[in-house]
């Protein structure tokens, strides 16, 4: 994999979109992403020197070129959506299989790069694992994230709630970490869904951190199993997306999979209500899906990873 990618399309009008927290403008083959204006932190600086991973066919990592002012330029793209506006549009066909075990690859291939001597890990993985961190210990700046925290725990109830604390925190304190992506979401993946013949690309390096190797692969498989809830349909189409990324990485979650999933839609309830606006329904929506997953309790996570 390189940093490095061929012309993309023909450019047309500029689409912009985002949030609070992420902005986006994309126009032909150049994707420019930058924090929103609410953003507690902006993008991790690219590493000086980038991680060596092996060559994985037909999946590459794109780093970003940092501009002034903190935003990321992603040059040469093959492609105008991400997967996520793919799924938003047509829900889960079977022509984004092949982009789903791409992203396995490539995140596996990642996590084998070095981890730089006498580097210790953060103690969370991300900039969006410290926000959820900091969300479930009561220390969120936004009034409307506060609020949502507080109806989130009283619908939960006190064990479905510390569990949910627990495991973030046993993710924080994991002391088995990789080179990882940080925040590999559907929406940093770009591909074309007939097919998917093109090169599958994968934006990198905004939250390039030292992390568990579940973090990655069950921030993907969160978001995936957050929009099977979401928008419906055909839920073994929807299983086989999943089943695609652990696929791809060549290992499964197992039964840490519903409580990184659980983390992920966490993290999402946050991000909406800080980042984009208070809607009452949709928190007691999202409580009463993490009450099903919470419900999962589980062992920790395994020591051999």
């Amino acid at each position: 994999m390189t940093a490095t990618a061929e012309r993309g399309p023909a450019a047309g009008p500029a689409v912009s979109f985002g949030t609070g927290l992420l902005r986006t403008t994309v126009l032909g083959g150049l994707w420019v992403r930058e924090s929103g204006p609410l953003a507690p932190a902006g993008f991790r600086p690219l590493p000086a020197a980038l991680p060596e991973t092996p060559r994985t066919p037909g999946v590459r990592l794109v780093y970003g070129e940092e501009l002034p002012g903190g935003a990321r330029a992603y040059r040469g793209l093959s492609g105008d959506e991400s997967v996520a506006g793919h799924l938003l549009r047509h829900g889960p066909h079977p022509g984004l299989r092949p982009a789903l075990l791409a992203l396995g690859r490539a995140l596996a291939a990642l996590h084998t790069a070095p981890v730089p001597a006498g580097a210790r890990a953060p103690r969370t993985g991300s900039r969006g694992w410290d926000r959820l961190d900091a969300w479930l210990a009561g220390r969120a700046p936004q009034v409307w994230a506060a609020q949502a925290a507080s109806v989130l725990r009283e619908r939960l109830g006190a064990e479905r709630w510390h569990r949910l604390r627990d495991w973030s925190a046993e993710l924080a304190a994991d002391p088995a970490v990789v080179v990882s992506h940080g925040a590999p979401g559907l929406g940093s993946l770009v591909a074309e869904p007939e097919g998917c013949e093109g090169p599958v690309e994968l934006l990198t390096g905004e939250d390039v951190c030292l992390a568990p190797w579940y973090s990655d692969a069950g921030w993907a498989v969160g978001e995936l199993t957050e929009l099977a809830w979401q928008l419906g349909g055909d839920s073994a189409a929807w299983q086989r997306l999943v089943d695609a990324v652990e696929e791809g990485y060549g290992r499964p979650l197992g039964p840490l999979r519903p409580r990184v999933s659980a983390l992920r839609i966490a993290l999402h309830l946050h991000d909406y209500t800080a980042y984009v606006g208070w809607q009452p329904e949709t928190v007691e929506r999202f409580a009463g899906f993490l009450g099903y997953l919470t419900g999962f309790g589980g062992p920790t996570a395994p020591g051999d990873h």
